[in-house]
């Protein structure tokens, strides 16, 4: 037996250890190990904490609900507690109800007729949403935010008999009978759940309650490989001109690191066709919106198809936007010579986050006694290279285009995917899948944060480190041991890919 298998044995006794892929080079040998939620969260008391979590949110939300302006608000339009990372004031009235309507727009066209919304919160897609649908249940766990919903159904005739209201948590599907609904909904709400694992469990039970042909659609998920051009766009909105490099370094790595939502990769949902057969496909959306906000920005929606009937993808071919850089105009022109066929492009460059990553590259490079001011001065001269997605869809649309957007490739400079369909395409093309360029192995290796987990893990991190000490020959105890969510099942990918996880959570592709 191998030194590794023996090490993964040992470390497999240990109650904390749900399994584990060790790798030796040279004398380095470094544990990969996906931990017992059950464990975690029961021996180690991460449940209580989970609890706390979800309880401060409530609280939260319910406090923001007993504001004198919440009574006030117009209808589908209680904006409160909605603000900026950037100001920490609220955000513009006229940019959420964009934000919003964006929203609608893409869960529409999903057809819902039976719907079930987790998080519906004042109601602002439910308001917009239900006049549309046979039966549309909406939950949270503020009670009010509820008390809020209830009085403005009040004023919509046309919903009586239509909404049914449930104060319940996330996990709670209970009296939601299997393959009842076709359209669930989960939107702006996955950041406030505890865990990873509390999300997965929420979705399992989604899946469970959607009826072959349906949706779930998680909306406005904060994107994870953006994350860091995210802090540092808000570390440089409010520094003072006088704070150095090395200050603001500094301040982007605390925030990362006290970051209190949950932050996602598109990996983690293209990751659940391994965990739910019933996933049939899974598109990552990046936002429409017209405003250039931290929301269009950084957030994206993960739709995933549950039991459609197996059907070829559309054939695409994607040309390569990096090589060309098209404009506006060219894609204008190279729309309009074609002839009814469905074509692609692949890595454009999104001009809503040209800045920040550019400055973010500048910041990696600058000395650390430079300013802030001058970072500021650099940005003012710093060129956008890139397309607006909301551009490029008005121009398809303006020349009989349906554009289908993608941010399934996961990557970390914030470019998009797009496929144009004519309207002259045979009845059923637009509905194909698209077979969408896919993520590079090595972004699976992380799929979320870890908010308010540090404790528990370095816990259980001391433990394993003594479990191996106890059991195994100095010799055979891991120089580092990393806690995962997952090991890649591909032959030797998983060893080729250990020496690339870094950081307090991480994941490879074996469902856990």
């Amino acid at each position: 037996m191998s030194c590794e298998a023996q090490i993964e044995d040992v470390l497999r006794l240990h109650p904390g250890v749900r399994d584990t892929a060790v790798v030796r080079r040279g004398d380095a040998i470094r544990a990969l190990v996906v931990p017992n939620d059950a464990y975690i969260e029961e021996v180690l008391g991460f449940d209580t904490a989970a609890s706390s979590v979800l309880g401060k949110w409530r609280k939260i939300f319910d406090l923001t609900q007993f504001n004198k302006q919440a009574a006030s608000s117009p209808v589908g339009l209680n904006t409160l507690g909605w603000n900026s990372s950037y100001t920490r004031q609220p955000i513009a009235a006229e940019q959420i109800r964009e934000w919003v309507e964006s929203t609608v727009a893409e869960i529409l066209p999903l057809a819902p007729k039976i719907a079930y919304e987790v998080g519906c919160g004042t109601g602002m897609l439910l308001l917009r949403i239900a006049p549309h649908c046979e039966r549309y249940i909406a939950a949270d766990f503020s009670t009010a935010s509820l008390a809020s919903l209830r009085q403005q159904i009040r004023k919509i005739p046309e919903l009586t008999g239509r909404v049914e209201i449930m104060e319940r948590g996330a996990h709670d599907f209970g009296g939601i009978e299997q393959s009842s609904v076709d359209t669930v909904v989960i939107n702006s709400v996955v950041q406030y759940f505890p865990s990873i694992s509390y999300l997965t469990e929420v979705l399992r039970n989604a899946v469970n309650i959607v009826r072959d042909g349906g949706h779930i659609f998680v909306g406005d998920v904060l994107d994870l490989t953006l994350q860091r051009p995210f802090a540092f766009s808000v570390v440089l909105f409010q520094a003072k001109d006088e704070d150095t490099v090395a200050e603001l370094r500094a301040r982007i790595e605390r925030r990362i690191d006290m970051e209190q939502q949950m932050v996602l990769s598109p990996a983690y949902f293209l990751s659940l066709k391994r965990l739910f057969p019933r996933v049939s496909n899974v598109e990552i959306w990046p936002r429409r919106d017209r405003c250039d906000n931290e929301m269009s920005r950084y957030r994206y929606h993960a739709v995933l198809h549950v039991e459609h009937e197996s059907r070829c993808s559309s054939e695409v071919e994607f040309v390569d936007w990096t090589r060309h850089e098209f404009t506006l105009d060219d894609i204008r022109t190279w729309l309009q010579q074609q002839r009814g066929a469905c074509i692609g492009l692949e890595k454009i460059g999104n001009t809503r986050l040209d800045e920040d990553l550019a400055m973010l590259a500048r910041l990696t490079t600058a000395d650390v006694e430079d300013t802030a001011r001058a970072l500021r001065g650099a940005k003012a001269q710093t060129a956008r290279r890139g397309i607006n997605p909301r551009d490029l869809v008005d121009l398809g649309a303006g020349l009989g285009f349906q554009v289908n957007l993608s941010w399934a490739a996961c990557r970390t400079d914030g470019s998009y995917d797009a496929v144009f369909v004519p309207s002259s395409s045979p009845p059923g093309i637009s509905c194909l899948p698209i077979d969408w360029p896919q993520a590079e192995a090595s972004e699976f290796i992380r799929f979320a944060n870890a908010p308010g987990q540090d404790k528990f893990r370095r816990e259980l991190l001391d433990q394993l480190f003594a479990h191996c000490r106890q059991n195994l020959p100095q010799a055979m105890v891991p120089n580092d041991i990393a806690i995962v969510d997952g090991l890649v099942t591909t032959g030797d990918a998983s060893r080729d890919l250990c020496g690339a996880v870094g950081g307090k959570s991480s994941a490879l592709l074996r469902d856990k």
